[in-house]
């Protein structure tokens, strides 16, 4: 199991419930044999290997899956289900997260990064160099933000937005979502938002009608000199249509914390077009999906779906 960042509390707890026995697996082939090796029936997973038929078919009497995470593109889960094998996984438990946010801050600091050509400048002064003249940058007072989902994590980024002072526009499908909006954000359908937004940051989850939303064709709507930031998941934005539209000028800039692709197991960064452009010299700013991966949360995150674990084979 996935233990190493539980508490010691929670340890102790799964320890009177189950062998534990935690993995240091990073392929699939590597994560089956330990599963067999072990006879285990539970598994509490990361992000790092896909959990489904590649990995499970020769694994008996399996009967549950844990993931600390609200994404669940790392999980088969038609496989899960046919199979009648359980998911515990952390977007069950809305109300125990509502105060995990270091995916919003993660978010914040690659726009502010953009925006001001943080890396850059950075790698600029560690050569011993000290020229401002080459980094002219954009306030974000009194520009517009549009946030493209309004859960928990979209929340959180038009509040700080806010803060700065800017103008919040954001769209979200869920109306009980936006019954009772601050005055200062505003509901608009999508086309308004690519329109009159400066900088878009996207919070959707992955799904079939999310996969490549923004496409080239959303991209062509946005206003000229936009800045695009997305901490989601890689698929839901073209990354392709983005890195056309940093050649062209029309966006400004590109913060990214998740790749297209990134959870095969042979994924090569520079396949993504977006890591190109960052090594050509475009403003881009890419994280390695660390938009969670904070201690605070890290910790609470995994103590949380091992407790709903527990709680769960207490039940039976």
């Amino acid at each position: 199991m996935d233990i190493k960042y539980c508490s010691d509390l929670t340890i102790k707890k799964l320890q009177s419930h189950f062998n534990l026995f935690p993995s240091a697996a990073r392929t699939v082939s590597e994560l089956r044999n330990d599963l067999i090796g072990a006879q285990a029936t539970f598994l509490q997973c990361g992000l790092g290997i896909k959990i489904g038929k590649e990995l499970l078919d020769d694994v008996e009497n399996f009967q549950c899956v844990v993931s600390p995470t609200t994404g669940l593109d790392h999980l088969d889960i038609d496989y899960l289900m046919d199979r009648g094998i359980k998911v515990i996984h952390l977007g069950q438990l809305k109300d125990q997260i509502k105060e995990v946010f270091a995916t919003a801050e993660l978010t914040w600091g690659l726009l502010l990064a953009v925006s001001r050509h943080l890396v850059i400048a950075h790698q600029h002064v560690s050569k011993g160099l000290f020229d401002r003249e080459v980094f002219l940058g954009r306030e974000l007072q009194g520009r517009t933000l549009g946030v493209i989902g309004y859960g928990r994590l979209g929340k959180k980024v038009s509040e700080y937005g806010q803060a700065f002072g800017m103008n919040v526009k954001i769209t979200e499908i869920d109306a009980q979502k936006t019954l009772e909006l601050p005055q200062a954000v505003e509901r608009v359908d999508l086309d308004r938002l690519l329109i009159e937004s400066d900088v878009i940051s996207i919070h959707l989850p992955l799904t079939h009608e999310t996969e490549k939303y923004i496409d080239g064709k959303k991209i062509s709507k946005m206003k000229a000199g936009a800045i695009l930031i997305n901490t989601s998941r890689g698929e839901v934005l073209d990354e392709t249509a983005a890195t056309e539209a940093l050649k062209s000028g029309r966006l400004y800039g590109v913060g990214v914390d998740v790749l297209s692709g990134e959870l095969s197991e042979n994924f090569d960064p520079l396949s993504s077009p977006l890591v190109l452009a960052s090594i050509n010299g475009l403003n881009v700013v890419i994280t390695p999906h660390i938009g969670g991966w904070a201690e605070n949360a890290v910790m609470k995150t995994r103590d949380l779906v091992a407790e709903a674990l527990i709680e769960s084979i207490k039940k039976v």
